[in-house]
């Protein structure tokens, strides 16, 4: 049986990628067809196929289908239609953003990360007449035990949060481009722009946990190095790999890291 099945799937999988070599005087409707098997086939590996084809399909019709896709059952079908929307680079930066606020799944939040960074997505900062700063912040690399794009997540939250609350800075989406950076500010030849490229390390011993965070700071957007600081926390008492008290310390560090860069800039 699992013969069977594995040639029937495999050939369907064949013909879907054949709708796109062939010419398209002879396939006129393969976008409508493909959009058709995403939305309604019972097959969940169809369905997959489905959107990634929609993605290799440079077609404009496809970006709304694969938003939809974005609410599949299927996880596998979810991640393919995040794929697939940073592949046809016609837009989908908003479903995307929508979807990440409300997914559950770790490998679909990464899925549709990966391609929010690589569209430039993210909502664009407000600059007004308070403002006197722009700045990016730079994604931290994975940590060992922790999902793909954790810690990231909650140091940049953190931080961001904290920099609202300040008042004077407006912050980048994450993925920005140079061009986008450019094009906004612009029109803001008063305001000072820098990137910060955190680095975090879990240090387990004497006792404690230790988050060691150490900020490069870059001028933005051309990231020329103006220095360098640093900042640790530590909770007593854990001696363990600790998912919980590693959040915490880490969404905890959000406000100090800004404070001791707002001693600085000023000086930059």
């Amino acid at each position: 049986m699992r013969v069977v099945f594995g040639c029937s799937w495999v050939a369907l999988a064949a013909a879907l990628l054949l709708v796109f070599a062939r010419p398209a005087a002879a396939q006129p409707d393969r976008v409508a067809r493909l959009v058709v098997l995403l939305r309604t086939n019972g097959d969940f590996r169809v369905r997959t196929q489905a959107a990634l084809a929609l993605g290799a399909s440079q077609d404009q019709r496809a970006v709304g289908p694969l938003c939809s896709g974005l609410a599949d059952v299927s996880r596998t079908v979810r991640a393919a239609a995040a794929a697939a929307l940073g592949k046809l680079e016609k837009g989908g930066t908003q479903c995307l953003e929508r979807r990440l606020a409300i997914e559950t799944s770790q490998s679909v939040r990464a899925s549709i990360e990966r391609v929010l960074e690589r569209l430039g997505g993210g909502p664009r900062p407000t600059i007004g007449p308070d403002t006197k700063y722009y700045l990016a912040i730079g994604k931290v690399t994975d940590t060992p035990n922790r999902p793909p794009g954790d810690v990231d997540r909650r140091i940049r939250g953190s931080m961001t949060k904290a920099a609202a609350a300040l008042k004077v800075y407006a912050v980048a989406p994450p993925g920005e481009t140079v061009t986008q950076a450019e094009a906004l500010l612009a029109p803001h030849s008063e305001l000072k722009a820098f990137y910060l490229a955190p680095r975090l390390e879990f240090v387990y011993g004497g006792g404690s946990l230790t988050v060691r965070i150490s900020v490069a700071m870059f001028s933005y957007p051309e990231r020329a190095l103006i220095g360098e600081y640093s900042f640790r926390v530590a909770q007593p008492g854990v001696t363990e790999p600790d998912r919980g008290a590693e959040d915490e310390l880490v969404e905890a560090a959000g406000e100090p890291l800004m404070q001791m860069f707002n001693k600085h800039v000023a000086r930059l």
